[in-house]
């Protein structure tokens, strides 16, 4: 658990580096603050954060189901990382973080793997935003928010023109990677 407002050093800018090594990639973190703030939750997702916490909401008992939850997801899903998938021009090794198009290294933001992972894995399925907000956010699936939006629009420029154009829109309901 990492404060998002430390004393000498930023608690996202923390996150950052922790996140760019081989080590940080895997370890869950949940950032804390004082202040509910939605430009720090945004930031703090986008920087792979795997929650959120705003202390001046949040009871002790939350706090320890949250600590539990990412713990629980981190690990059940870190066991099933260790295959190849190949979806058209599109290779994802999740084990070693790495995106491949028609050969090419593709450099994706720690939300844009894990987004495209899901689709991925549930390609052909549409899959709606709620969804795709609790698989690579860990968002409640109630949250109103445009991550998964901007997200798949990110997802689609680095992937490149066809490739990018897998990922289906489906009007009122969500997105699916096209097989």
């Amino acid at each position: 658990m990492v404060e998002l407002r430390l004393p000498d050093l930023d608690g996202l800018a923390w996150l950052q580096i922790i996140r760019q090594t081989k080590e940080g990639r895997g370890l869950p973190v949940i950032v804390a603050s004082r202040r509910s703030s939605e430009e720090g939750m945004i930031q703090a997702f986008d920087l792979a954060a795997d929650d959120y916490i705003a202390f001046g909401g949040c009871d002790e008992g939350e706090v320890s189901a949250r600590i539990r939850a990412v713990l629980r997801r981190r690990y059940d899903v870190e066991e099933l990382r260790s295959d190849v998938m190949e979806r058209g021009p599109v290779a994802l090794d999740p084990g070693r973080h790495v995106c491949r198009v028609r050969g090419k290294s593709v450099e994706l933001r720690p939300r844009e793997f894990e987004l495209l992972e899901i689709l991925m894995r549930k390609a052909g399925r549409v899959l709606n935003r709620a969804y795709l907000l609790e698989g690579a956010w860990g968002m409640s699936r109630t949250a109103d928010t445009r991550a998964v939006d901007v997200t798949v629009s990110r997802l689609r420029r680095a992937l490149g023109r066809r490739a990018g154009l897998r990922i289906e829109t489906v009007a009122r309901f969500g997105y699916r990677f096209r097989t």
